[in-house]
C-alpha cells in the first residue's frame, strides 16, 4: 500500500512539473491556442462529415447496383417458371 501512495505521489508530482514546463514553453499565448485548436477542430469535422458523406453516398450506389442486378437475376429466374 506504501509503494501504490508513492508510485501515485511521484505520477502526480511529475504531471504537475510536466504542465508547469509545458506552460512557460508554449509557443502561443492561451487564447491563440484556443483559436487554433477550435480551427483545427472544426476543420477535422468538416473532413469528416465530407468523409462520411462520401462513403454514404458510394455505399448507397453500391447497394443500389447490387439491388438491380439481383431483380435482374430473379427476373430472368422467374421468366422460365412463369412460362
Amino acid at each position: 500500500m506504501k509503494n501504490t501512495a508513492r508510485t501515485i505521489g511521484i505520477s502526480l508530482l511529475a504531471a504537475a512539473v510536466g504542465a508547469g514546463v509545458a506552460l512557460l514553453f508554449a509557443p502561443h499565448s492561451g487564447e491563440k491556442t484556443r483559436r487554433l485548436i477550435r480551427f483545427k477542430v472544426q476543420e477535422y469535422a468538416k473532413d469528416v462529415r465530407e468523409q462520411v458523406s462520401d462513403n454514404a453516398s458510394a455505399l448507397y450506389k453500391n447497394g443500389a447496383d447490387s439491388t438491380r442486378r439481383a431483380l435482374k437475376r430473379l427476373g430472368r429466374t422467374i421468366k422460365p417458371i412463369a412460362a
